[in-house]
């Protein structure tokens, strides 16, 4: 696998790997070797870390299913955009032998890369002291840190090893982790050593050589600083709660079958968690992962705010999902075609052109294009400038869903009970006890809980306060036929419209508050077949849409007011409410009861999670926010910041008006 012949590098990490998992104490705790990686000389580099590991493995480990993570601070930002440019499509090129056409932008943030079942990458794009700081504290902490020796030059050494920078790599490692040098001997540029053995002494860290046994020594007074890190950030984000739920290794139960269900399970059995599935159809995806063609695409706003950037990093994760399925052998249908957007009236055409001149966006993520380029990537006439993002395209969601429990079912005892609507949660001492409408008696008890069952997700008496609306879709299957048999793109205008996928395109769809029924509609079939009409008039070929078959499905889409999706502890609304009505029956001051709410963990109901919120997007967003989830269970880095992390809480909606004194 390894493309360099420089065998410093491969020894080193062999060095280092094998001490951590045959001889580590960590060895003895969990199968999780957590490795971070500051700077890279070569992005082939990351081949020989990877082979190290396998080498390392195979002859002989205390760990039963060892996995590798890597934690990458490349320490590139995009002020410096042609260089970024070149390292992400070099590095890109790089690891395509482990997932064909696999993609990684240029964006800043965190891009979680699963390349085997038990090698994951973290690649943090960006300033090192910010990706850091943004990372929450996590159980599975890292155990060494490979440094490059060209992040020791002193026109960049302040931007990595900043005095701030060093602590929270403190923070974030095990109390006797160490750092090395692993691309060339330090005695060969030992003045540049020595400055960093200087600059991470204070921090509690050693800088070790080739020579050099990992030590469990540990500088008593420097843990002492990096625990108080730990604890003040637990105590910035305590109206979360705990940031490091307990680790309990028994069988995880979820509720639900659709895209989020089945990410979730492949997340939790990449980690050898066990899964039991309880989904209420006779087969998966039935809901509003049901459709023929799902649009993945990222979300972009002007100004590029927390939303657009959480899509970018959500819809490039679906992506890589899908990618890594194929690469198993799966084949869910799908094209990566490209989605083409435009505007279809006044104010959406002024929206998009303030996307498309608000941000230097990377080619990689979205190319503006004038209406004849629009016409050539489409296959028909587009009459309009737009926007195209050329990652993105349509998946058969269905397919998507069974592909990743089948190969979740590979790595781990996944558990599916079809026919099998849970009605009713109780909490007892031993955990979650599900019961359905048919049976007084338990069909099944767990001490850790998803609710990740889409339109039904509020029914339960511990989640019915969670504000999600459901939005009734139904989207219509067109025969492909005339000049619409000739689109190479999904389009996405007054609606979207996928090119054909076994004769057939799907267009739609309609978008309808809080339904009465989720009977099929000839007036919303109608109204399908003239959204590219109304989007693209004077051109023929919306013509060619034809909805008089009346082939079509309906579905609920669940959404939040700030389209964040939900992903964490259910909260205890009753405890919280009790809280509140003794700050309304208080003379306390109201900025004594915000500082009550900013220091207080919001009240939750231990082990029950939710898993919801997608509304029409949940392909590209609900296999990163399932892998933050499963991260989150298992103790583990999770692949997005705090600050998104407390975008996708739960109880977001009420912290945010009792942080700021408001009613709720």
């Amino acid at each position: 696998m390894s493309k360099s012949t420089n065998l410093f590098i491969v020894n080193h990490y062999k060095q280092y790997l094998q001490q951590l998992i045959l001889t580590g104490e960590e060895a003895a705790t969990h199968d999780l070797v957590h490795i971070g990686h500051i700077g890279l000389m070569q992005p082939e580099n990351l081949h020989d870390l990877i082979d190290a590991f396998t080498q390392v493995t195979q002859s002989g480990s205390t760990l039963p299913s060892p996995r590798l993570h890597i934690s990458l601070l490349t320490g590139h930002i995009q002020a410096q955009q042609m260089e970024f440019t070149h390292f992400v499509t070099t590095l890109t090129q790089t690891l395509t032998p482990l997932i064909k056409d696999i993609a990684i932008a240029p964006i800043e943030g965190c891009q979680r890369l699963n390349l085997l079942s038990n090698v994951t990458i973290d690649c943090y794009f960006g300033s090192p002291i910010e990706q850091l700081n943004a990372i929450a504290n996590h159980r599975q902490t890292v155990q060494h840190w490979f440094v490059a020796s060209s992040t020791l030059l002193p026109t960049v050494r302040d931007h990595f090893y900043s005095s701030a920078a060093i602590w929270q790599l403190g923070r974030l490692s095990n109390d006797n982790a160490a750092l090395s040098i692993y691309d060339i001997d330090q005695h060969a540029i030992e003045p540049l050593a020595n400055e960093l053995k200087a600059i991470i002494k204070h921090c509690g860290f050693q800088l070790l050589d080739q020579h050099q046994p990992l030590s469990n020594e540990v500088d008593v007074i420097a843990c002492q600083e990096r625990l108080a890190l730990r604890n003040q950030q637990q105590a910035n984000f305590a109206y979360q709660g705990s940031l490091t739920p307990p680790l309990i290794a028994d069988t995880i139960g979820i509720i639900g079958g659709g895209i989020a269900s089945a990410s979730l399970a492949l997340s939790l059995a990449e980690r050898g968690r066990n899964v039991v599935l309880y989904c209420q159809d006779n087969m998966l995806a039935q809901g509003a992962s049901g459709n023929r063609q799902g649009a993945i695409y990222p979300l972009l706003t002007p100004e590029n705010n927390a939303l657009s950037r959480f899509y970018q990093q959500a819809f490039l994760y679906s992506r890589q999902r899908v990618q890594r399925l194929i690469s198993q052998g799966f084949t869910p249908s799908h094209d990566f075609c490209g989605v083409l957007h435009t505007g279809f009236d006044e104010r959406t055409t002024a929206r998009l052109a303030k996307i498309i001149e608000g941000q230097a966006w990377p080619s990689d993520i979205a190319l503006p294009v004038s209406a004849l380029q629009a016409s050539q990537i489409a296959g028909v006439e587009i009459n309009q400038d737009g926007l195209f993002y050329p990652l993105g395209g349509w998946i058969c969601p269905h397919e998507f869903a069974k592909a990743s429990l089948e190969l979740a079912s590979t790595l781990s005892n996944i558990t599916i009970k079809f026919h099998c609507k849970i009605d009713n949660i109780t909490h007892s001492d031993n955990g979650w006890v599900l019961y359905t409408e048919s049976n007084t008696s338990p069909i099944g008890q767990h001490k850790q809980l998803v609710l990740a069952n889409g339109e039904t997700l509020t029914q339960f008496s511990q989640t019915a306060q969670i504000p999600l609306s459901g939005f009734r879709g139904q989207v219509s299957h067109v025969p492909s036929q005339g000049q619409l048999a000739q689109l190479k793109t999904v389009i996405c205008a007054n609606g979207y419209l996928t090119p054909a996928h076994e004769h057939l395109h799907c267009v739609g769809a309609s978008y309808v508050k809080n339904p009465e029924n989720l009977t099929f509609c000839p007036i919303e079939q109608h109204e399908n077949g003239q959204k590219m009409r109304q989007s693209f008039a004077d051109v023929s070929w919306p013509n060619d849409i034809d909805t008089r078959n009346n082939d079509a499905r309906v579905g609920v889409r669940m959404v939040s007011r700030d389209h964040f999706p939900v992903m964490g502890f259910a909260t205890d609304m009753e405890k919280l409410n009790q809280r509140y009505q003794i700050q309304l029956n208080s003379n306390d001051k109201p900025s004594l009861w915000q500082r009550y709410w900013q220091t207080t963990p919001a009240p939750v109901h231990d082990g029950l999670f939710v898993l919801g919120g997608f509304g029409s997007r949940g392909l590209s967003s609900a296999p990163l926010v399932a892998e933050c989830l499963a991260a989150n269970l298992c103790g583990e880095v999770i692949p997005v910041g705090l600050d998104t992390q407390t975008l996708l809480n739960p109880n977001r909606m009420w912290m945010r008006k009792l942080l700021k004194g408001k009613a709720i």
